[in-house]
């Protein structure tokens, strides 16, 4: 009884050692190896990419700066006397029309000498004036009028012109030209009491009060013109081949939320040695301008021909760009003419060159990419 068992169940674990084995080779003969993809499939990048043309192109110049009043005047005595206020009060900020007096100084004293200066001459003509009838009969009759025409109050007229040589020594000898000269040094000399605006405009300093004993050299005040700025910047050297004396240029205040326009002045010649910047001069009008009011914008570049204007992202340490040649990935040198704040404008890249517009991580050169045109 127990013999017979066992055999059974030898017998039973063989049949099912032999039925696994068989069900284990059907079951491996039915499955189906799954398609193997394509090599380099799986690395396989889609990127966008742009064709681009050659063409004329031009960049616009960022700058910014602050105003200046392009005329400016600093006021300084050059006579002796007490201040006096002129058309306005002598203060900072009063506006002065063109030939306003702005200081006036007193002059009384000048005046007086001036005017002895002239009786004098009046004096010396009436003393020749009957030597001149006997030695210069023909020329009585003009030294005549002359002499009655004088008046010590006022500017003394152009002494008439001697004939002859004779004459003009018969004057001399009598000192009359240099008394002439010198009441007409004088008459000039008078006009420096008083101070007048060279321009419309407004004081900016006032260093003088009513009343303060005025000396030649002294600074009396600033006086600048309304309403003509000028905006100094800097440009790098690589932009000059783009500027020229009156480009236009395009201005906005953050403060006042307003744009303004202006043309190139000047462009300097000395590099900042820190820098390495060129001052340029912008000449700006407008309203609501004031003097040191900052100011940017952007200057009209000059037009470049048979370039590519291109995002600047895509300039690769600023010589290269990738592209897509054959389904790969290429990089390509290029010549970057300039460079902005977003956009580039490079040389030598072939009409229909298909530029790619993505920066992905992992991008190699001879990289298979799948590519969309944008």
């Amino acid at each position: 009884m127990n013999l017979s068992w066992r055999r059974i169940v030898i017998l039973l674990s063989a049949l099912l050692f032999v039925g696994g084995v068989i069900g284990f080779q059907v079951l491996s003969n039915q499955k189906t190896d799954p398609p193997r993809k394509a090599p380099g499939a799986a690395t396989r990048l889609t990127v966008r990419a742009m064709e681009v043309n050659n063409g004329p192109a031009s960049m616009p110049i960022p700058l910014q700066g602050r105003l200046a009043a392009y005329d400016r005047v600093d006021l300084f005595a050059e006579v002796n006397g007490l201040a006096q206020e002129g058309a306005h009060a002598l203060k900072e900020g009063i506006r002065y029309q063109k030939g306003e007096i702005l200081l006036q100084l007193d002059d009384r004293e000048a005046q007086l000498a001036l005017q002895s200066q002239r009786a004098a001459l009046l004096t010396a003509l009436a003393q020749i004036l009957p030597d001149i009838k006997i030695e210069f009969p023909d020329r009585f009759s003009i030294w005549q009028t002359y002499l009655e025409q004088l008046d010590p109050e006022k500017r003394i007229s152009e002494l008439p012109r001697p004939n002859t040589s004779r004459e003009k020594l018969f004057l001399a000898s009598r000192g009359i030209q240099t008394q002439y000269y010198s009441i007409r040094s004088a008459e000039e000399r008078l006009g420096k009491y008083r101070l007048v605006a060279p321009f419309d405009g407004v004081l900016t300093a006032v260093d003088v009060q009513r009343g303060t004993l005025v000396r030649p050299g002294q600074r009396i005040g600033q006086f600048l013109r309304l309403g003509s700025y000028e905006l100094e910047s800097s440009v790098s050297i690589s932009d000059l081949p783009f500027l020229r004396i009156g480009s236009q240029v395009t201005l906005h205040s953050e403060d006042n939320r307003q744009s303004y326009s202006g043309t190139v002045r000047r462009i300097g010649d000395q590099v900042d040695a820190a820098t390495q910047m060129l001052p340029i001069y912008i000449d700006v009008n407008g309203q609501g301008l004031k003097e040191g009011m900052f100011l940017s914008g952007e200057i009209a570049g000059g037009v470049s021909e048979q370039v590519v204007s291109l995002p600047k992202d895509l300039v690769i340490n600023g010589r290269e760009i990738w592209q897509v040649s054959d389904s790969s990935l290429v990089k390509r040198p290029v010549e970057v003419l300039r460079s902005g704040r977003t956009v580039a404008l490079v040389r030598g890249i072939e009409d229909g060159t298909l530029v790619v517009r993505d920066r992905k991580p992992g991008m190699i050169e001879g990289q298979k990419v799948n590519w969309v045109i944008e």
